[in-house]
């Protein structure tokens, strides 16, 4: 019985993991379309660059839909003048994560 609970708590957790990342994508892209830079510049800043890099490296399509992220939302929202603006943004190795997006989400 204990172990129904926690698979049940483990499989509702996650969905609410899978949102709370949706939702940062989503809010993500926004700042990017409506310029909104600055918000985003200190959020990524935030970040370091290489771990970024490897975790950018790790996606790929079953990832992806393991983590539920639509891919098909994100090709419809981002432009390559967003992903010009969030290269630009990450500075360090944001040619190299700019192309695995691109590959991702081709």
């Amino acid at each position: 019985m204990a172990m129904d609970f926690n698979k049940k708590l483990v499989e509702m957790l996650g969905k609410m993991d899978e949102k709370v990342l949706q939702a940062k994508l989503n809010a993500a892209l926004d700042m990017l379309k409506k310029g909104k830079t600055d918000d985003l510049a200190k959020k990524i800043n935030k970040i370091d660059k290489n771990e970024l890099l490897e975790k950018v490296k790790d996606f790929d399509e079953s990832k992806i839909k393991d983590m539920n992220i639509n891919l098909d939302e994100i090709k419809n929202k981002i432009t390559e003048k967003d992903l010009q603006n969030l290269k630009s943004l990450v500075g360090e190795h944001g040619d190299e994560i700019i192309a695995k997006i691109k590959d991702i989400i081709k």
